[in-house]
């Protein structure tokens, strides 16, 4: 299948998650990905089989060490004939090895390199180790979540490795395009600090155009969903046990049609809910007066009335449900199936987008330790095993 990055090839450094999510979506797009790993010891996130599974799909997984001579040459060896060299490694590792991009770039010239340590190669924080829950934290997204009473909590998924392996793909794309253009290889110093901060951009203009400060103005509200654009928003309890529906009302026209829908005298009549200004004040009060509600309603029938008046709402659905009921995502193909390495078939999700003209790609499973090392070494190489 002739897809959009099928004749590029990348020299895969990278481990755990937010690097491996780059990949993914190079190996998505078509490009052959190299997952070089160490002899003895694979990528660490192997032994959580369903998120190896997730990261590194598509991808061919190679045992160099690069710690050896003879391993260190063949790596090298790859690199003539490789567009991408990919690593997330703590800044100063891959210098210490001889494989940063002023080494490897003297070997091919228009290699891109993509690395991507927690807090970039400059700066006085280079040096320091992070995982998602540290990168949260500095750059103040940890601060505005949790529950009023307890302070700062964050997040209970890293959900930041996710963000910095988006943007590195398209930082790839970026540096492949500007290459096809002009010939000459890139660096690309991605700091996951610095992806993070860039979700946190509404917070400084804020500060900087209304002089608001959150450390004194921030109302942390645990799992509530105040928004300064919304009121209500929120997920509100159904009848059935652990069910519950989200809603997210920015317009008069939007209040009306829910409290008609809700058939409460109380929301359509009330002081404190007659402009969105005063739903905004007492957002608590209306959460818990909603929440009166739908408690003895059917949360999947609810939303399917309020979206029918153009409301955004929609029922909170769990994992299973997603992959065993979701009628919308099997329409449009998004949970496709591949066999494992004992012939059974398990679900995984497909790309996120859908193109007219480029059909999705063969989805292939996570590759064993490495299982490709006879086809690199033999059939690329022309090296005996």
């Amino acid at each position: 299948m002739n897809l959009p990055l099928s004749d590029i090839r990348v020299l895969d450094l990278t481990w755990v998650v937010s690097g491996p999510q780059a990949s993914r979506l190079l190996a998505d797009f078509g490009a052959e990905i190299l997952k070089i790993e160490r002899p003895t010891v694979g990528d660490p996130v192997r032994a959580n089989h369903g998120m190896f599974v997730y990261f590194n799909r598509n991808k061919k997984a190679i045992q160099i060490d690069l710690n050896d001579p003879e391993g260190l040459n063949t790596f090298k060896e790859l690199l003539l004939i490789s567009d991408v060299v990919m690593e997330n490694f703590s800044s100063g590792i891959m210098a210490r090895w001889g494989l940063d991009y002023l080494g490897l770039s003297k070997i091919n010239p228009t290699i891109v390199y993509l690395s991507m340590p927690g807090f970039g190669h400059d700066g006085p924080y280079k040096t320091y180790q992070s995982n998602g829950p540290t990168i949260q934290a500095i750059s103040g997204q940890t601060y505005i979540c949790g529950d009023p009473d307890l302070g700062p909590a964050g997040w209970g998924y890293s959900y930041m490795d996710h963000t910095a392996g988006y943007l590195g793909a398209s930082a790839v794309l970026q540096a492949l395009y500007h290459r096809n253009n002009t010939g000459e290889g890139q660096f690309i110093d991605l700091a996951q600090y610095e992806a993070a901060t860039s979700l946190m951009g509404t917070y400084l203009l804020d500060y900087d155009v209304n002089g608001k400060d959150n450390a004194t103005t921030l109302n942390r509200t645990a799992n509530k969903g105040v928004n300064p654009a919304a009121a209500p928003q929120g997920a509100y309890e159904g009848k059935t046990p652990d069910t519950w529906i989200a809603l997210s009302i920015t317009t008069d026209q939007h209040w009306e049609s829910l409290t008609h829908i809700l058939k409460s005298d109380v929301l359509k009549n009330d002081e404190r809910f007659k402009t969105f200004d005063s739903r905004l004040d007492n957002w608590e009060e209306l959460d818990i007066e909603i929440n009166s509600i739908t408690k003895d309603l059917d949360v999947i029938q609810l939303a399917k009335q309020l979206q029918q008046e153009n409301i955004p709402a929609s029922h909170v659905q769990d994992t299973v449900t997603r992959a065993e009921k979701d009628i919308h995502l099997k329409k449009r193909n998004h949970i496709t199936e591949v066999e494992d390495e004992n012939g059974r078939l398990v679900r995984v999700d497909s790309l996120p987008f859908k193109m007219e003209s480029i059909p999705d790609p063969d989805y292939i499973y996570a590759p064993q330790h490495g299982e490709h090392n006879e086809y690199v070494f033999n059939d690329i190489l022309g090296k005996d095993l």
